[in-house]
């Protein structure tokens, strides 16, 4: 015989369970509680925006998630397990919440107006210690770097040319580990923006990536663009980790910045990559759809350029490292996705000790700074362009079937300043 008394209290869980829960017009979705229970893990969740109000009363309706929108000119803010970060940008709305791995790719994915669900990842470094017409202004030069970039033949004269406008009126974003921003490279053209990985007190660069970045795109001694103005973007803490909160953070600060900026002549550097990440290419596109230009390093996987990110992204220019001889780096990257090789062997430039300190770095990281700082400078010498046209004519002006040794046998161009 059936038990009543046995038979109401399962009906009565079942009925909680999987009975769409109705507040302010708002449907649960259906779940299991061992499913919310359940150990959770970061995601990044991309949501059309006319989706987006139904969707945070859901998240606060259904799982007490409490919502707070992150503000870019503001302090960074931490996610705690309660708390969901949510970042506005002009195509699409982006938040950061803790959930079941399950629930988040098997019920969040499927709810509608969400575009993806993606864990987050941990970026890399593409930096290592090394083993060893217009008017132009000339300099002596021992950076071999500097002196192969300003002539398409293998020509080391110990001269650097470059245009007179040298990248001045151009904001160059550094979005790395910080900047000693006291370094003798960078005065009076150098500023935060703002500190936005966790731990991290203020922009100073203690593991030394950053300032070696900023200085080979617009340090007056080691720089592309040697007046260019450096905004010290840090998404990296004291270990050179950070991971793709910090990153959406710097990117949404800069994306703000750049729209109530009266100067749009803006280039990003991101001397980085993830494993592939859609969501990683939805935040460069949107850069790029603003009319920031973003220089981002292939990786040192020795691998296809195309499985990581941003380097995968078609919006952005990704630059693979060569050395002194004209040889691709038996480190890089390389592939379809790679637009330009540049020199990222033995580059020296400024670095963390002291205010003159300097340190040579392999490494594609070092070879995307030399992209940034050509682009502030064909800005500053002819005038801004949208990024796909800056693209082509940063290849344009490259020099064709000169690299050597790369592994698909694909072509690819290496760069070469304005003149």
């Amino acid at each position: 015989m059936l038990n009543i008394y046995k038979v109401i209290p399962v009906l009565t869980i079942i009925y909680l369970i999987i009975v769409p829960i109705y507040s302010l017009n708002i449907i649960c979705p259906i779940t299991k509680v061992s499913i919310i229970n359940t150990k959770t893990e970061k995601f990044i969740v991309i949501l059309d925006k006319n989706a987006a109000n139904n969707h945070f009363n859901m998240l606060n309706t259904c799982f007490e998630k409490n919502i707070i929108n992150f503000d870019p000119s503001g302090d960074s803010q931490k996610i705690s397990n309660e708390d969901v970060l949510v970042f506005s940008f002009d195509k699409f709305i982006a938040y950061f919440g803790d959930f079941n791995p399950y629930f988040a790719m098997n019920v969040l994915s499927k709810i509608k107006g969400v575009q993806l669900v993606e864990k987050s990842k941990k970026a890399s470094l593409d930096g290592r210690k090394t083993t060893s017409r217009k008017t132009t202004s000339r300099s002596k030069t021992t950076l071999y770097n500097l002196d192969r970039i300003d002539t398409a033949k293998m020509r080391y004269d110990g001269f650097y040319t470059y245009p007179t406008s040298a990248g001045e009126g151009v904001n160059v974003y550094i979005l790395d580990t910080g900047v000693r921003m006291t370094h003798d490279e960078f005065k009076d053209r150098i500023k935060l923006g703002g500190v936005f990985c966790d731990e991290c007190e203020d922009g100073d660069d203690v593991y030394g990536h950053g300032t070696h970045v900023a200085g080979t795109i617009a340090g007056t001694t080691y720089g592309v663009a040697k007046l260019a103005n450096i905004i010290n973007v840090r998404v990296g803490d004291d270990n050179g980790i950070f991971d793709l909160i910090a990153i959406t953070k710097g990117v949404n600060y800069v994306i703000n910045a750049h729209q109530h900026d009266e100067n749009k002549n803006s280039v990003i550097n991101m001397s980085f990559h993830l494993e592939y990440s859609e969501a990683m290419i939805k935040l460069v596109e949107e850069c790029t759809n603003n009319g920031i230009h973003v220089a981002v390093s292939a990786g040192n996987s020795y691998i296809d350029a195309c499985s990581v990110t941003p380097a995968a992204a078609s919006s952005v220019i990704t630059v693979a490292a060569s050395d002194r001889s004209d040889i691709m780096a038996n480190f890089s990257n390389y592939g379809s996705c790679v637009n330009i090789s540049a020199p990222g062997v033995d580059i020296l430039s400024s670095f963390i000790e002291s205010d003159t300190d300097s340190e040579y770095l392999d490494g594609t990281s070092m070879s995307s700074p030399h992209v940034a700082g050509t682009i502030a400078l064909y800005i500053s010498t002819f005038g801004n362009l949208p990024p796909s046209d800056m693209s082509n004519a940063i290849t344009s002006l490259a020099t064709k079937n000169i690299i050597n040794e790369i592994p698909d046998n694909n072509d690819i161009y290496l760069l070469r300043v304005p003149q």
